[in-house]
């Protein structure tokens, strides 16, 4: 696969990303796009390594070695082909996606020396950047059109939610000639990947054209439809042959500390969108933006979700001290956005309280700093993880805008989920529970939780299926398009008995 010496005779390169002071004025993606003999200079890089480990790390088990020796030769329809063998959306990964195939690299595994160079994947094979690149020459040439199905079954499926793994398990059924109908809660198709995901990262454009390649292949879109509310469960299991819940992990983790309720503290959940839906042109009602221009702001939480709200402050003008607090023993993930300012990333700092300012707004953050040490414990073998506070560790800092990106516990219980009583599966426990004693659960702690599915991700209730966040928990894309692609594979044989549509089970391994 591709040239046998590149990786010796070519660096890894990507392509540049546009200049600080230039991309911080807009919402533009920050990254540029390199030519095309770039590109096949560094698929060239992929070595004919016996074992692709990249196409074991990747849960979509793409075909990575393939379309790179294609690339190489210059062969870009036919890499596109192979990559959508395996992948509906190319560009949604290759841009979004952390790149676990790249992390297995075996340039990386073998011939990265220094630790800190391999988490940093410098010597890794361009996936990603390969990946986005094929599917754009793909939109560029026209080489992707809708693909209707040849013939029709009698059957009507129901997807709730229009993320990554309700839009691949609806192209998926509806390749497979089936009627599929997608409820979406929110006025546009795409869900997280519309209202979660900045536009720096990923533009909306991107999304809504493979929208209307699904629209035309005859999925149909119903949005601003709240199921369990507008639409209810009666009605969505008298229509519909199979259900779909792809509603992703919308309940977020609570910060339980004095203060936490002031004006001035929000969860990323809610101010992200806002931020969406102003670059997409939307008004705000002045009562519920979430100002940030010249605020004090802290982000709580060290994923991608508190970058994205780092790169939101910076584009918005905030005070440019931002603080990034993580509390478990990781620094906060490095992404571009760090490099437009020069926020205060820390690990193991602990939130004890939020001060008021004596008008019921957020004046400063009180915090301190622990340390995580192994407990040994009879019941679990080499024992738990405990915090300690670090004593006279102590610190303050002002702030008016406190963001929190702590991760998500499951899917929102109340509506759909309580109307419907499929099973849930709450971590650490021995036995599912209804939706009605998570909701009790809910009130007296945090536990984390999904829907309850088996090996074919149907739920406790016949003919119900889940995919996506709601099933795995809060993830990555790459995974939600994996178990959108899974679930279509099951519920067609499910309603047909039989199915040709694909299957990729050698990703549970990675689980």
């Amino acid at each position: 696969m591709g040239k046998n010496t590149g990786f010796l005779e070519f660096k890894k390169e990507s392509p540049p990303l546009r200049p600080v002071e230039e991309r911080v004025s807009d919402f533009q993606e920050y990254e540029t796009f390199f030519p095309a003999e770039n590109l096949e200079r560094q698929a060239s890089r992929c070595m004919d390594c016996g074992v692709p480990f990249c196409h074991m790390g990747c849960p979509l088990g793409n075909m990575i070695p393939d379309w790179n020796d294609l690339v190489y030769h210059g062969h870009w329809k036919e890499a596109l082909a192979a990559l959508h063998s395996t992948n509906n959306f190319p560009e949604f990964t290759g841009r979004i996606c952390p790149a676990p195939c790249e992390d297995a690299c075996v340039l990386n595994e073998h011939y990265t020396l220094d630790a800190a160079e391999k988490q940093q994947k410098v010597n890794v094979v361009t996936i990603e950047e390969i990946e986005k690149h094929i599917a754009e020459q793909g939109w560029k040439e026209d080489w992707i059109k809708p693909l209707p199905p040849e013939k029709l079954t009698d059957k009507r499926i129901a997807i709730v939610g229009s993320g990554p793994a309700g839009l691949a398990a609806a192209q998926q059924l509806r390749r497979a000639g089936h009627a599929v109908t997608v409820f979406e809660k929110d006025d546009r198709i795409g869900g997280l990947l519309v209202y979660g995901i900045p536009d720096f990262k990923l533009e909306k454009n991107v999304v809504s054209r493979r929208v209307e390649q699904l629209r035309a292949e005859g999925v149909e879109f119903r949005t601003g439809v709240n199921v369990g509310i507008d639409y209810s469960v009666e009605e969505l299991r008298g229509s519909f042959d199979a259900i779909l819940l792809a509603t992703g992990a919308q309940h977020a983790r609570k910060l339980l500390v004095d203060g936490s309720e002031l004006e001035g503290v929000h969860y990323a959940m809610d101010y992200l969108p806002q931020r969406n839906r102003e670059v997409a042109g939307d008004s705000i009602l002045p009562a519920q933006n979430i100002e940030s221009a010249s605020k004090k702001a802290v982000i709580l939480g060290g994923g991608f979700t508190a970058a994205d709200c780092l790169g939101n402050l910076n584009r918005q003008g905030a005070d440019p001290h931002i603080h990034q607090f993580e509390l478990v023993d990781m620094v906060p993930r490095p992404t571009p956005v760090h490099q437009e300012a020069e926020p205060d990333c820390r690990a193991n700092i602990l939130t004890e309280s939020i001060s008021n300012d004596g008008h019921g707004r957020v004046k400063a953050l009180q915090a301190v700093n622990v340390e995580w040490k192994v407990e040994k414990s009879k019941s679990t073998a080499g024992g738990l993880m405990a915090m300690q506070r670090v004593p006279g560790s102590e610190f303050t800092v002002p702030a008016d805008l406190i963001l929190l990106a702590m991760g998500f516990l499951g899917p929102k219980v109340e509506g759909l989920l309580e109307d419907l009583g499929v099973e849930l599966n709450v971590r650490g426990a021995d036995k599912t529970s209804s939706p009605q004693q998570l909701i009790k659960m809910l009130k007296n702690g945090q536990p984390m939780f999904d829907v309850f599915a088996d090996e074919n991700f149907m739920t406790s209730e016949d003919g119900i299926f889940v995919a996506g966040d709601a099933n795995r928990g809060a993830s990555i894309v790459v995974w939600a398009i994996w178990e959108g692609r899974e679930a279509a594979h099951c519920i067609d044989k499910y309603l047909m008995g039989s199915t040709s549509l694909p299957t990729t089970p050698q990703a549970e391994v990675l689980v």
